[in-house]
């Protein structure tokens, strides 16, 4: 069975986001120790006999909370053993989700939400029916961080589960969604920095963050299929990895 530990980033209501992300990482159960106990490690590297701290990517970028005291260059080097954990994850025991939704007259606020996640649920199913197609059937649990979409996200994935998505139906869904609070988690503190840096990618062209895990998105044939962008023109061709990789397999394009 794999974990799906899902985060958020941007703000869906505020005009001042061009964009809402939902993203995070697809954890296969028997790996999930393994590597909490490598976030556990860098904070002991950085943070030796600290008790214990929560990795958030924008505070840590921000210098905020906990992170205010901590001068920039060390904030960079955590940063940086966060996103070599991630990126050094077994190989067969992670791959990570993102969609990019850019907002809208039409889509923003609880749809951009609901957009999002439904993306996210077909592409995770697609992954599985690939490893079934390989003799390798799995199922999966969604475990979204604890926002203000609750009991709203509860009712739209039991509605992707029994009534299918615009897509078509969805078949590896376990049971509803689980919801735990970043805190508790260190996997949903990974899928906090992976959101953050899809944002930073979509939102400021900032690539600095997910160029080192770019490539642990799910892909095959060399097209990210793990990364989606709505877009609300789709007369422009658009050149970020999502897009670009559909046109030009094994290629992420101009802004990595």
């Amino acid at each position: 069975m794999y974990l799906l530990y899902l985060d958020e980033s941007g703000n869906e209501d505020d005009p001042a986001d061009k964009h809402f992300v939902l993203a995070g990482a697809a954890i296969f159960e028997r790996q999930t120790y393994f590597l909490s106990k490598d976030l556990d490690e860098v904070q002991v590297a950085h943070f030796p006999g600290s008790p214990p701290i929560e990795f958030h990517a924008s505070p840590i970028r921000k210098g905020k909370d906990f992170w205010r005291n901590v001068d920039q260059p060390k904030r960079e080097a955590v940063l940086d053993s966060l996103a070599n954990v991630i990126k050094n994850a077994n190989l067969d025991g992670m791959a990570l989700f993102g969609a990019a939704v850019e907002k809208s007259a039409e889509m923003w606020g609880e749809k951009a939400v609901e957009y999002a996640t439904e993306e996210i649920c077909r592409r995770f199913d697609l992954f599985l029916v690939r490893r079934y197609h390989a003799d390798n059937p799995q199922r999966v649990l969604l475990i979204f961080s604890e926002g203000r979409f609750t009991k709203r996200a509860k009712i739209w994935v039991r509605g992707f589960r029994e009534l299918g998505t615009r897509w078509g139906t969805l078949n590896n869904l376990s049971d509803i969604p689980y919801f735990a609070s970043t805190r508790e988690s260190r996997l949903l503190q990974l899928a906090d920095i992976v959101a953050h840096a899809v944002f930073l990618l979509y939102e400021r062209r900032d690539a600095s963050l997910i160029k080192k895990f770019l490539h642990r998105f799910d892909k095959k044939d060399g097209i990210l299929h793990g990364l989606v962008h709505r877009r609300t023109d789709t007369t422009v061709p658009c050149d970020c990895p999502a897009c670009f990789s559909r046109l030009t397999p094994h290629n992420f394009g101009p802004w990595v």
